[in-house]
């Protein structure tokens, strides 16, 4: 359980493994536990079906859905992504201020993370890639991809609304790709929701597949 981002009054309850469901009774332990430390509410991260069935029916409601896609990592889809034409770089621990800066405006202030969540999602996986590309001086947009097992995971990406429709995102996701393949994973997966046209576009023109999950982030009154 963490702060949500930007919102000291809301508890996240993150659930790090996806493949295990939790039960009522720990559902119930975990908004007992935000009520103790002083939250107002609790938000879950996203849930695959049978998770957020159980967190549902323990009085939670649905805030957000998200669109699960998935890229197949080979030969035949990585000689179609072409080659970024941003130059790329690194995206060092000191630049999260900043960066969390760029993933508010990109996401507004409920969804924008901020330095301790960005840090949060680098950390979330045993390996990981954090990129960013500049215009100027200036962030103008980066990736966090994470890695575990035969799979790859775009987990952040964000462009400012200034430097939007520059193919920017499209850079940091075939970046993130590339790394994926390099490193010997069979597929990458991503998330995004179900009404965000733009995102699946790219997602979609890239080469990514819906799969049949819809995932679900959710919220109750620790008061209830």
């Amino acid at each position: 359980m963490r702060q949500w981002p930007n919102d000291p009054t809301v508890a996240h309850l993150i659930f790090v493994d996806h493949h295990t469901v939790p039960t009522a009774n720990e559902v119930e332990a975990a908004v007992e536990h935000a009520r103790g430390k002083g939250a107002r509410a609790i938000r879950t991260s996203a849930l695959f079906p049978d998770a957020a069935a159980v967190v549902l029916s323990a009085g939670f409601t649905p805030i957000d859905r998200l669109a699960l896609l998935q890229f197949q990592l080979d030969q035949t889809t990585m000689r179609r992504l072409g080659e970024p034409r941003h130059r790329i770089r690194s995206m060092t621990p000191w630049s999260h201020h900043v960066a969390a800066g760029v993933d508010q405006r990109a996401f507004g202030p409920l969804w924008g993370n901020d330095a301790a969540s960005l840090r949060d999602i680098r950390t979330a996986t045993p390996t990981h890639r954090a990129r960013m590309v500049r215009v100027g001086r200036r962030i103008a947009g980066f990736a966090l991809s994470g890695a575990a097992d035969d799979s790859g995971y775009v987990q952040r990406v964000a462009v400012d609304p200034e430097h939007r429709r520059l193919g920017i995102a499209r850079d940091l996701v075939v970046d993130a790709l590339v790394w994926m393949h390099a490193n010997r994973r069979k597929r990458a997966l991503v998330n995004t929701g179900i009404d965000n046209e733009p995102a699946l576009a790219l997602y979609e023109g890239l080469g990514f597949t819906r799969l049949s999950d819809v995932l679900t982030i959710a919220e109750r009154s620790s008061h209830e």
